[in-house]
């Protein structure tokens, strides 16, 4: 078969039931047409279901946020010092008191070029060799030996030196800051 055939024979076959349907709407009046209501008897002694509502957790955030200024407040009471706070300010004038760094170095000679802190021993002791490739005379020291000093580093410096001038004049070749001490 061709689909000619096959496409007609389909057509054909659509309209027929277009008729019958036609056909069958037409024989059924609106008199004839009734509606069946079916109504189902519950048991009176089953209860209707209530819908459960979701739990809301709304009321724990704010529990949370009471929760955390309390302790914030609790941990600042207990380590904050208010006495500065509270105090007059002639009261805090008179406690302030400006630290003055003394060395108590046994080296004889006039004056060192203190170049650079390490808080490691041995990079104090690298800077030294450093140093002493280039002709320095320097040597290092552990500050809180050799001055009123409680920071734990270690100072590397260059000399002894008689004078300023001499001490500048070693300085003038170095690289950063230095700090000319008289002893």
């Amino acid at each position: 078969m061709n689909d000619r055939a096959n496409d007609e024979k389909l057509r054909i076959l659509q309209e027929r039931l277009a008729q019958i349907k036609q056909k069958d709407e037409t024989l059924v009046s609106p008199i004839h047409k009734r509606e069946e209501v079916i109504e189902v008897a519950l048991p009176q002694t089953e209860t209707p279901q209530k819908k459960k509502t979701p739990i809301s957790f709304g009321w724990l955030k704010y529990v949370i946020i009471i929760g955390a200024l309390g302790y914030g407040s609790f941990y600042a009471y207990n380590n904050m010092d208010f006495s500065n706070i509270f105090s007059s300010s002639d009261k805090g004038i008179e406690e302030i008191q400006e630290f003055v760094l003394e060395y108590n170095l046994n080296i004889p000679g006039g004056k060192i070029a203190i170049t650079a802190s390490f808080e490691d021993e041995s990079a104090a002791k690298a800077m030294v060799n450093d140093l002493k490739v280039k002709g320095y005379k320097c040597d290092y020291f552990f500050l809180p030996n050799k001055s009123n000093s409680k920071e734990e580093v270690y100072k590397v410096f260059i000399g002894p030196y008689e004078t300023e001038e001499e001490t500048n004049q070693w300085t003038h070749h170095l690289e950063g800051d230095f700090e000319i001490v008289k002893l």
